[in-house]
This record gives C-alpha cells, sequence and structure tokens, in this order.
C-alpha cells in the first residue's frame, strides 16, 4: 500500500496544512516553518458557555476536596503563587494584546483601567460586608466577622458576590475569546482553572470551620460557577455585533479586572506562606502560560 497517497490526499492537506486550521503548527514553530494554530472561524455562545464551564468548574471539586481533606494553608498559598503568573500571562497575551489588535492603544487603555476602577470599587464594597480574605484556609473569606454576624450568616451572599466579582473578568475572557476563535486559546483555560483551584481549597477549609454546612458550601460555588458561565455567554452575545473599539474596551476591562484581582487578593496571600518563593512559583506560572499561549493559540 503506497502511504504517500494518504499524506497528499485533499483533506489531510487542508486539515493538516491549510492557514486556517494548522493544526500541526506548534510543532515547527522553532525553525519558523509554520504560523501558530488559530482557526478564524468565530465560535458558538454554547462554546463560550460550555468552555466556561470547564474552567470553573474546578472551583468546585476544589471546594469538594476541601471539605474532605482539610489542606493547609501552604498548599493553598503553592496554588494561589502559580495562578499569579498565569492570571498576568493571561491579560498580558490574550487580553489586553488582543484588545490594542482591535481597537488601538486608547480604546485597551481606556478598558484596562475603567475594569482596575471597577473591581476595585466593588471589592470595597463587598469587603465592609466583612469578606477580606477570600483564598484564606484559615477563614474562607469570612474575615473579622463578629460571633452574632456569623450566627446570623449575612457574609453568605457577600461570600458569593465577592467570588463571582473574581470569576466574572475571567470568564469574560473566555467569552471573548471566541469571537474571533472557535477553538478557544488552551491558555486562557488553564490559566482560569488553576486560578479557581486555592480557593474553593480555602473555602471547603474555611467555611466549614466557620460553622457552614458542607451542603450549603457546595450549593454557594454552583451558584458562583452557573454565573460565571452566564457572564461567558453574555459576554460573546453582547460583543459579538459590537463597534471594535467597544470589543476592545470590554477585553481590556476584563484584563484590568484580571489584574486587580490578581494584585488585591491573589498574591497578598500567596505571599504569607510561600514568602520569596512567590516570585519563583508565579514566575514558573507565567512560563507555563506564556509557552501555551505562543505554542497552541
Amino acid at each position: 500500500m503506497n502511504f504517500s497517497e494518504i499524506f497528499t490526499a485533499p483533506f489531510f492537506g487542508d486539515v493538516m496544512s491549510d492557514s486556517t486550521y494548522n493544526i500541526l503548527s506548534p510543532l515547527h514553530l522553532m525553525d519558523g516553518t509554520a504560523e501558530p494554530c488559530t482557526p478564524k472561524v468565530a465560535g458558538s455562545i454554547f462554546d463560550a458557555g460550555i468552555w466556561s464551564f470547564v474552567a470553573m468548574i474546578p472551583v468546585l471539586i476544589s471546594a469538594m476536596l476541601g471539605l474532605k481533606f482539610s489542606p493547609g494553608k501552604r498548599l493553598t498559598s503553592i496554588f494561589l503563587a502559580l495562578s499569579a503568573g498565569m492570571l498576568i500571562a493571561l491579560l498580558s497575551y490574550d487580553l489586553l494584546e488582543v484588545a490594542f489588535d482591535i481597537g488601538g492603544i486608547y480604546f485597551s487603555m481606556l478598558g484596562f483601567f475603567l475594569g482596575i476602577s471597577i473591581y476595585v470599587f466593588v471589592n470595597r464594597l463587598i469587603s465592609s460586608g466583612g469578606i477580606r480574605r477570600r483564598n484564606s484556609a484559615e477563614c474562607g473569606g469570612l474575615g473579622a466577622l463578629s460571633p452574632e454576624e456569623q450566627a446570623e450568616k449575612q457574609a453568605s451572599m457577600a461570600l458569593i458576590v465577592g467570588a463571582v466579582l473574581d470569576g466574572i473578568p475571567e470568564s469574560m475572557s473566555i467569552g471573548i475569546s471566541f469571537l474571533d476563535n472557535k477553538l478557544v486559546t488552551i491558555s486562557v483555560i488553564v490559566a482560569v482553572a488553576v486560578a479557581n483551584i486555592p480557593e474553593g481549597l480555602a473555602s471547603g477549609v474555611g467555611l466549614k470551620r466557620s460553622g457552614y454546612s458542607s451542603r450549603n458550601i457546595l450549593l454557594t460555588w454552583s451558584i458562583v460557577v452557573i454565573s460565571c458561565v452566564i457572564a461567558s455567554m453574555l459576554a460573546f452575545a453582547t460583543m459579538r455585533e459590537a463597534p471594535l473599539g467597544l470589543k476592545a474596551v470590554t477585553t481590556a476591562l476584563a484584563a484590568g479586572g484580571v489584574l486587580a484581582m490578581t494584585l488585591q487578593t491573589v498574591i497578598p496571600e500567596a505571599y504569607e506562606e510561600t514568602h520569596d518563593a512567590v516570585s519563583l512559583l508565579a514566575g514558573l506560572g507565567f512560563s507555563v502560560a506564556f509557552f501555551m499561549s505562543h505554542m497552541w493559540h
């Protein structure tokens, strides 16, 4: 049998080497013989929802593991440090750079600082409700609530709002990534998924210690996952026919929200247990996301 005929068949050539679906390109990037695999066919709103679910479900699984095994703060901090680097790479190469390509420097900077400002403002609101350390395994996000406040469980809604606040910029980035690509960037999915692990672990340990039942903890995170999936689908739906300037602002807005979240809630709590190692761990996370973004984009 002449195998060369198979490899020269039209369907094989179209799939393996066409500029639209060049799936072999990552193998040849080092010698410059091919371009990255970037399908030029937009995805659907269902793609955005499904992949957002894939990226967000680790927070629910991690909460279940936290309830069962009660991991310590150090393990949570290691995941936080890794996710910090990944999220910085995500906002740099999969969000802000894309926003610049779409609408230029002015729209991208407008959206970027708008995203930071919105996150800071809303984060202050939920912090006043008692949710100051959402990734802490000691308090599970309950902050310094008094016994009376814990008894009334007034922090439960603030916890949901805080978790959604962290998840929405990440989920928006997934929905937006489908506007131009049918296949989502793998670095986006991995960065968001890894970032959700420590928050889930911390909630499983801390909220149980604070008196919340396992059922209520898992229900809380289920609501968060569903909310973030909806945010991803809405980002896709609203941006699909939007002007380029608005697309750029929204994409950069997600980048600003991710940066503010990383600086205010991820890195400080990662440093508490990892100290100087936070730089090495975050650098490792950044390099992994950078590699995936450039090799399998």
